[in-house]
């Protein structure tokens, strides 16, 4: 009998500290690629050419971002135990939603009243949309430029959350899942139905369907079946991530990068998830890492036009040396305060309202077509801060 993916009495499984490693190398890669990298001119010329050396490795720093989707891909089958839709999607609004809030408060005075000079185009009317997440996807630009990962991450939820609805989460299902979903981005890739494909992120679908693959050979062991889709998504992952690579070296640094550099480190990534766990390393443990873990989002969040205007104003002024370490300790230490004092103190409340107002409205409805309510028991939902993570 095919196991499911979401069983209701089955316990968190445990925290996996080299995941919590990786995560915060992927945020640590994206961020010294947006300073040091990527074809802005804050250092007073062109980034790369002012590390001339150190840009020779950075420049790969955009597969930070495909390594979240593959975590994803992993972490959320992990967030799927034990809920009902509704726990799911409270899960989701107070792990995303707090940090996300303030960052974009954060980036509308620095763009909007700091540094107008470097906003972009953005304006007071872009704020609301982008304060729901879902600006993208309305036309709206981004508060700032990193926020378009989340609409891609977004409709990845919104998937599941549907799946859950139905009651599709089964073994079975997830892996008819990680079959459609890439094999049908590949077909709208190469039909050039591009405007469909956005819409389903379908060149993002195989990176986090062989997260969801590796998670469920995590969970309930090897299998041919398993290990061949994690082989064909990883596949179509790196032809996707080389097209992406190329054109966006091009178009965003001006530079000439080999698609097959971005399909082979698209592999390495596969390979890093695997070994951090489904080897015997899956069982290293540290509070430290679970710390270095919970910035990697607040992080990602903050790291980017605050840290390009903290350049603009001191390249002149500081070593570059210092000037670029000094960030990155800044960066970790906003992004641990944010963590502690933000996201730990509203996370767990605002799932928790979110829950009872799904829960209320959902009870509503049903009694309204007299039809019999869910309502689910407080103790579904009364649940500690690291278990939302």
């Amino acid at each position: 009998m095919s196991k499911t993916v979401a069983t209701q009495n089955q316990k968190p499984a445990p925290r996996l500290g080299l995941l919590d490693a990786l995560r915060i190398t992927a945020a640590l890669i994206v961020v010294l690629y947006h300073y040091t990298a990527w074809g802005h001119d804050h250092w007073g010329r062109q980034a790369a050419e002012f590390w001339p050396v150190l840009s020779e490795f950075t420049r790969y720093g955009q597969l930070g971002v495909q390594l979240f989707f593959l975590i994803s891909g992993f972490v959320i089958l992990m967030s799927l135990q034990g809920k009902h839709v509704i726990g799911f999607i409270g899960s989701r609004v107070g792990r995303l939603y707090p940090a996300y809030w303030l960052a974009v408060l954060a980036a509308t005075v620095l763009s909007l009243g700091i540094w107008p000079s470097g906003n972009e185009g953005r304006s007071a009317s872009d704020i609301l949309p982008n304060l729901s997440m879902m600006q993208a996807g309305f036309g709206v630009t981004d508060m700032d430029g990193v926020y378009w990962t989340l609409w891609v991450e977004l409709r990845f939820y919104v998937l599941l959350a549907v799946l859950l609805s139905m009651g599709f989460v089964k073994n079975k299902h997830i892996l008819m899942l990680s079959a459609i979903w890439p094999a049908l981005g590949l077909y709208l890739h190469f039909t050039s139905l591009d405007k469909l494909q956005e819409w389903i992120a379908g060149q993002y679908a195989a990176l986090f369907a062989a997260g969801m693959v590796l998670f469920l050979i995590y969970q309930s062991g090897h299998s041919i079946l398993r290990w061949s889709m994690v082989a064909g998504n990883t596949a179509i992952a790196a032809f996707f991530t080389g097209i992406k690579g190329r054109s966006d070296a091009d178009l965003l640094s001006g530079m000439d990068i080999p698609a097959w550099h971005f399909q082979l480190l698209t592999v390495l990534c596969v390979v890093l998830l695997a070994v951090c766990t489904l080897t015997p390393l899956k069982n290293v443990q540290g509070k430290w890492l679970a710390v270095a873990g919970s910035l990697t989002y607040p992080l990602y969040l903050v790291h980017q036009l605050w840290g390009w205007w903290l350049i603009n104003q001191l390249h002149g002024f500081v070593n570059k040396y210092v000037l670029l370490a000094g960030l990155l300790v800044l960066m970790l230490g906003i992004a641990y305060l944010v963590a502690r004092f933000v996201e730990q103190p509203l996370g767990l409340p605002l799932r928790n309202a979110t829950i009872k107002g799904l829960t209320k409205s959902q009870a509503w409805a049903k009694k309204a077509l007299a039809k019999p309510g869910l309502v689910i028991p407080e103790s579904k939902y009364q649940q500690s801060w690291h278990q939302i993570r």
